[in-house]
């Protein structure tokens, strides 16, 4: 038997139980013994709600998971049975992964064998979080802003310290802001959105920032972030904007043209699977310098990851997110007690 996390319907979480499907393996196809899956707030809860685009319940979600190959098709020739991976999976207690399908979601990425598993899944928001860092060319000691520091922010910022940048912290809750503080972050703003911009620039000696960073996904931060990036800087976009806001974009677009400023998007498709000729990075590289960052403990996934959860508590925990987000920091799913 396979257990499952469904979706059934709009704002509804349910826990299912279904026989495995042990037909013969395709010949890329690998069957995957889930030992813990990581819960992405910010898509799941959009998919929940029904307003991430493409969206149609019943649902089985899931983001990423680390567990370990059953048995493989005769074509997978780069992994083998035993060994832990991390892959795009399901919240199931065993999975049919298709592997090699030439984009990263359709891949399977090696975990080291000595790494936790529930440390392992916070592998895929370091590997989010890597991408503004990875495409940053600064100098050392360059001051980035980073704005919104949950999870991913918090990443990110870290990664830039790693990289020798002067970091400013910015977000309007002051629990994220000690938070971020506790993990190493030396400078924090922790004013309401209106007072950001003036405090910045105080910050950043009223030229601003060579580079500014939204890690939350929204047009006002993006809009934050213009007014706070010096002439010929960079504004990295990290987040996803999934907020609907009304407004006139003339008045950032002439900040940008005017000042020679650039808007560049961070997501994580911008890179290939693996190596390329010419291509400084590749998603097999980051997964693999992610995985050693938290095994280095130079990022520590205990300080982020605030729950570990049997499956069964998945309803009450997707119920508490929709309503109490801001109590959460990563959750994972530890699926090691079932079968």
């Amino acid at each position: 038997m396979v257990t499952y996390i469904e979706f059934p319907e709009c704002n509804r979480v349910t826990i299912g139980q279904e026989t495995f499907n042990d037909s013969p393996l395709g010949a890329k196809e690998v069957i995957i013994r889930n030992e813990a899956s990581i819960i992405s707030a910010g898509t799941e809860l959009a998919r929940l709600k029904g307003i991430e685009p493409g969206t149609e319940f019943p649902v089985r979600p899931g983001y990423g998971s680390i567990g370990i190959i059953e048995a493989k098709g005769s074509e997978v020739t780069d992994f083998e049975i035993g060994d832990r991976v991390f892959y795009a999976g399901k919240h199931a207690s065993r999975e049919r992964f298709v592997h090699d399908q030439g984009h990263q979601w359709g891949h399977l990425f090696k975990v080291p064998s000595e790494l936790d598993p529930v440390e392992a899944a916070l592998g895929c928001m370091v590997e989010i979080a890597m991408t503004a860092p990875n495409m940053t060319n600064l100098r050392l000691g360059d001051t980035v802003v980073v704005y919104g520091l949950g999870i991913v922010g918090v990443l990110a910022a870290l990664m830039y310290q790693l990289k020798g940048a002067r970091v400013i912290g910015v977000d309007p809750l002051q629990e994220r802001c000690e938070w971020a503080r506790s993990l190493g972050i030396k400078e924090v703003v922790d004013v309401n959105p209106s007072s950001q911009v003036e405090k910045v620039l105080q910050l950043t000696g009223g030229e601003g920032a060579p580079f500014t960073v939204d890690a939350v996904g929204h047009v006002r931060v993006i809009e934050n972030c213009v007014k706070t990036t010096s002439p010929m800087g960079e504004i990295i976009l990290l987040g996803s904007p999934r907020v609907h806001v009304e407004g006139d974009l003339n008045a950032i677009m002439w900040d940008v043209h005017l000042h020679g400023k650039s808007i560049r998007g961070a997501h994580m498709y911008r890179y290939p699977v693996r190596p390329q000729r010419g291509v400084s990075m590749d998603v097999e590289w980051v997964f693999s310098t992610a995985f050693q960052l938290i095994l280095e403990k130079k990022l520590d996934a205990s300080r982020f990851i605030s729950h570990v959860i049997s499956p069964d508590q998945a309803p009450e925990i997707y119920h508490d997110l929709l309503l109490h987000p801001n109590e959460y920091k990563a959750v994972v799913m530890d699926w090691r007690s079932c079968e």
